[in-house]
């Protein structure tokens, strides 16, 4: 027994010496691989960026193209989030990365790039692999920069845009479809101001196809959005300001009126309210009354909520 433990011991003594023999020498062989020189590293960084500046230009384009896409359709169509859509977008990306990834590669073959020369012990080390790195995050960084040049040609705002005039359709439909019916008149218009072109235009008219356009001047509701006033008038065609043109148009035929002006909150006058042709319990035209004023006061301040609430 104790030859056999005497054996086992001095056993152990040779593998441990051959052990630490066989790292020292591979220690040594590392120690001797001649370092690279800065161009060898340079050119070793810069293949290893250009093969991602093209994988991160495509990553970026497909993703925000898609993803900008299908927040516009989808997204205003279905009640889609942004962030879901953009998630879409991402998926669309990496479906893209695949399919191209043997494109790139090849493209990036045929530039014939000049070689760094590095032996596999020289990229082992611990400098050529930061080079490396270094030259992937500065490749791909490029390439995602170059793939978001696509926003300079996009409406980025379309999709909220859209999503709002939805919202805002919605609501002012209703009220304005129930409205009629309140003041059992038998036109309601919401005219909205765009200050750009300095025109009003209908945002949802009872009873009309299509939309109707006035300068912000023009007509009742020209001057309503121009005093900030109510303006109640019995016979239209008796008031100088009444636009005749637009029954013209419309083909309909406008005896009494009631407008008031839609405020911000900071009290700039944004839009008109205007009701036409108000029934009485036989069915004809009549005038509206002062309950009618405050009823389209009130609606009027429910529209400017509702703006409020959409615009966040």
């Amino acid at each position: 027994m104790q030859s056999l433990a005497l054996r086992s011991h001095h056993f152990g003594r040779r593998l441990s010496i051959r052990l630490k023999s066989s790292v020292a020498a591979a220690s040594k062989k590392k120690d001797d691989v001649i370092l690279p020189t800065k161009e060898q590293l340079h050119m070793l960084a810069y293949r290893a960026a250009i093969p991602m500046v093209g994988f991160g230009f495509m990553d970026n384009l497909v993703m925000i193209t898609a993803g900008e896409a299908i927040d516009s359709t989808l997204g205003v169509a279905l009640g889609i989030s942004t962030m879901t859509a953009a998630g879409f977008g991402q998926c669309c990306s990496d479906v893209a990365g695949n399919l191209s990834g043997g494109t790139v590669d090849a493209a990036v073959t045929r530039m014939k790039l000049q070689h760094h020369g590095l032996s596999e012990n020289q990229l082992d080390l611990k400098i050529s692999r930061m080079y490396k790195l270094l030259g992937a995050c500065v490749g791909v960084v490029t390439g995602c920069l170059l793939g978001m040049s696509c926003l300079l040609f996009m409406d980025t705002d379309k999709a909220d845009r859209a999503r709002k005039a939805k919202e805002l359709k919605s609501i002012f439909d209703h009220i304005m479809t129930e409205g009629r019916a309140l003041f059992n008149a038998d036109r309601a218009t919401l005219f909205m101001l765009d200050e750009e072109k300095h025109e009003l235009w209908s945002q949802i008219a009872t009873g009309t196809k299509g939309i109707i356009k006035v300068h912000e001047d023009e007509g009742i509701a020209g001057a309503c959005l121009q005093s900030g006033k109510i303006i109640n008038i019995e016979n239209a065609y008796d008031d100088k300001r009444f636009n005749q043109e637009v029954d013209g148009v419309t083909g309909f035929t406008t005896k009494s009126v009631l407008a008031i002006s839609v405020k911000n909150e900071t009290g700039k006058c944004i839009g008109v309210i205007q009701m036409l042709n108000k029934k009485d319990k036989d069915d004809k035209v009549t005038s509206f009354g002062i309950d009618d004023e405050k009823l389209i006061s009130m609606m009027a301040n429910h529209v400017t909520s509702f703006i409020k609430i959409v615009d966040g």
